[in-house]
Formats: structure tokens, C-alpha cells, sequence
């Protein structure tokens, strides 16, 4: 059986989802696979690293209205609120 987290919504108490957790093996395993990445990151020429960072931003803001949906849901922020932080991400 897999352990997991309930998200719970501070306002209403009711569980969001259930997050599987990982133990020791898998976060290491995520950690070697992004410190093995890091080089390929690092080599990316600055004018393509800030291509794919605008790309990224458009992708965020193309799905604002959900990822501030989320964010009620997470952390019971007002709406307003959550669409201003999902927009500064």
C-alpha cells in the first residue's frame, strides 16, 4: 500500500487529493536526475534559456484561471489573490 497526504482546503476542511509520498530512494533518484540535467540547463546560450523561460510564463498564463483554482483550493487564498500569485510565478 502507498502512503499518502491529503491536501486539505483550509476553508471548507474537505480533502483536495491525495499526493502520494516517496521515500528516501525516489527523492534521490529525482535529485540525481535533475543534478544530471543541470549541465544541459547551464549550456543553454542565455537568448534560448530566455526563450524557453517566456515559453514556460505563456504556458502559466494560459492556464491562470486553474492554477488560481488550485491555489483556493490549497491554501483558501481569495481568488484575486491566488491569480496574482499564479501570475508571478
Amino acid at each position: 500500500m502507498t502512503a499518502t497526504f491529503d491536501v486539505i482546503n483550509p476553508a471548507t476542511e474537505q480533502v483536495v487529493d491525495s499526493v502520494r509520498l516517496v521515500g528516501v530512494d525516489e527523492t534521490d533518484a529525482a535529485i540525481g536526475r535533475a543534478h544530471a540535467a543541470f549541465p544541459a540547463w547551464r549550456a543553454v546560450a542565455p537568448g534560448d534559456r530566455a526563450r524557453l523561460l517566456r515559453r514556460f510564463a505563456d504556458a502559466v498564463e494560459a492556464d491562470l484561471e486553474n492554477l488560481a483554482r488550485l491555489e483556493v483550493l490549497n491554501a483558501g487564498h481569495t481568488i484575486g489573490n491566488a491569480r496574482w500569485e499564479a501570475g508571478n510565478v
